[in-house]
């Protein structure tokens, strides 16, 4: 039996992709090389869009929501000689608090993407599809519906018959591999050691609770991230790269604790492994049917918590063109909008993230950061005695601030099309750190709290999945009006004529993902 869309990769892209379809009317078989989600502490900065995006299928997204840590206890990066010893300087981690209700529904969230993928796999299968695990992905011919892939399960092979191929597979993705798309960009910037470790901290954060400890000791060094539940801690550590072995668990013990003050906790040390940070785009995001999303199409640095949302970006923007197709209500051109779309999005992520890993430099070359490990801890001692090191310091701090506000990006990215009136704005730290809504075609619709029925809603919950709509103002004549302001809603606030300074004649043309398509009248 032939399946609309076989998804290889269930990590959050694919899970999202495999969701979209199915609320879309799409059957699909997602499978996966793993034998279970994911284990360890990956991803864990959650955006509004990619909630927006969730929220829109149907998920529950305060139940998800839910499992996410508090900004009270996620709130904050900080910068420490050890965590439990000096605090050097503190940022706030973007914008979560509730005055961000006014832009988002749902703003930011820290949920780590092992707790995240379990809660994805539920929903699929409380839909009837279940995550094929331990499912390898080997290689796929076309035929005249699509394509015929072969899957690796244990020592068997089996064929799984589908009209579309998404790869969702990560960064060192197979299926685009075996259609030959090369990457762009450099692919080895800085090598690092992860130890994911469970230890009751508290006493060490003490008044200071955040998401990321940057750690300045030239004996440790790298960062300290918490990831909730119980006592959760990964420890990323710049690795040697002569080293090819793994260390033993004594060695992770000691790494470890060099990143902390003296402390009495017990630390149970739950996984080890290596990862290389990279700044790279696919040539291509399209060969026929076979299209990549996420880490298979980008790989940013994790500067910016960009990669995660950016894949949920993708696949939101490719699903609901891959319905029309099916559908018969567009042809196959408007699958090259995917990648005019979404490739300039990812280069301006891309560009962003690499800009704030560089720009951390900084902090550590006002801490006086030297070859000599015994020097650079002798500098660090100076430097936090001078009042005029302090202050290069806390400016050198105070400009990271980009990397940990980037509202503009996660929310406020346009499209480029022939209804866009004005070009792409340059990237700039305004850019990134500001979100302003605007109903220039291509952006987003701007969120806005209404009345429905005496319900309130967001008003991008009057965009369906599965079609455009058009959003008139009370006055406005024509026949296609999908929702009128005064009939079908009410605007208590004003988010017509204020937030999208609309006139009443005026209407809006919005597309399944959400996003501008036209401005009438």
């Amino acid at each position: 039996m032939t399946t609309d869309i076989l998804f290889v990769g269930a990590g959050p892209v694919g899970l999202t992709g495999a969701l979209l379809a199915h609320e879309l009317g799409l059957t699909v078989r997602i499978i996966d090389r793993r034998p279970s989600t994911q284990r360890a502490p990956a991803a864990h900065v959650i955006n509004a869009r990619t909630f927006e995006i969730w929220r829109q299928i149907g998920l529950d997204v305060n139940a998800i929501r839910s499992h996410a840590q508090t900004p009270e206890k996620a709130g904050h990066v900080h910068w420490v000689t050890r965590l439990g010893e000096t605090v050097i300087g503190t940022l706030p981690y973007e914008q979560q608090g509730d005055d961000n209700f006014d832009i988002t529904p749902t703003p930011l969230r820290n949920l780590s993407q092992h707790r995240l993928e379990p809660l994805l796999t539920e929903e699929l299968r409380q839909r009837g599809i279940a995550v094929e695990y331990s499912s390898s992905y080997v290689s796929h011919v076309e035929t005249d519906s699509g394509f015929t892939s072969t899957v690796q399960v244990g020592d068997a092979l089996s064929n799984i018959e589908s009209t579309w191929l998404i790869a969702c597979d990560g960064a060192s993705s197979s299926v685009r591999q075996s259609v030959g798309i090369a990457m762009d960009g450099p692919d080895n910037l800085q090598q690092f050691n992860m130890f994911h470790f469970q230890a009751d901290l508290d006493a060490l954060v003490g008044s200071h609770p955040g998401i990321l400890y940057w750690i300045c000791d030239p004996y440790s060094g790298g960062a300290l991230v918490s990831h909730g539940g119980d006592n959760e801690w990964v420890y990323m550590m710049p690795a040697d790269g002569a080293r090819t072995e793994p260390f033993t668990d004594e060695e992770c013990f000691t790494h470890i604790r060099r990143a902390l003050a003296p402390t009495d906790s017990e630390i149970t040390l739950l996984r080890q492994s290596s990862w290389t940070m990279t700044s790279q785009l696919a040539q291509s995001y399209r060969i026929g049917r076979v299209f990549l999303a996420g880490d298979a199409a980008h790989r940013f640095p994790p500067t910016g918590g960009m990669g995660l949302n950016t894949g949920v970006g993708d696949i939101h923007n490719l699903m609901w063109k891959i319905s029309e197709v099916e559908r018969g209500s567009a042809d196959d051109e408007l699958l090259n909008s995917y990648e005019s779309e979404r490739r300039v999005i990812a280069e301006r992520n891309a560009q962003a993230s690499l800009e704030n890993a560089f720009k951390m430099f900084d902090v550590f070359m006002a801490l006086g950061i030297d070859p000599d490990k015994e020097v650079s801890a002798k500098n660090l001692v100076a430097a936090l005695n001078s009042a005029e090191s302090l202050a290069s310091i806390e400016t050198a701090i105070n400009n990271q601030a980009t990397h940990f506000n980037m509202i503009g990006l996660q929310i406020g990215y346009r499209y480029m099309s022939e209804h866009s009136t004005t070009p792409l704005e340059i990237l700039t730290d305004e850019l990134i750190t500001t979100y302003r809504p605007s109903v220039e075609p291509g952006n987003r619709l701007p969120h806005g709290w209404l009345e429905r029925n005496g319900e309130i809603i967001s008003s991008l919950d009057l965009v369906p999945l599965h079609s455009h709509v058009v959003f008139g103002g009370s006055q406005y004549v024509g026949e296609d009006c999908d929702v009128r302001l005064g009939t079908d809603f009410t605007d208590s606030n004003n988010w017509w004529s204020s937030t999208l300074q609309l006139l009443p004649h005026q209407a809006l043309v919005v597309r399944p993902d959400q996003h501008i398509e036209q401005i009438r009248g």
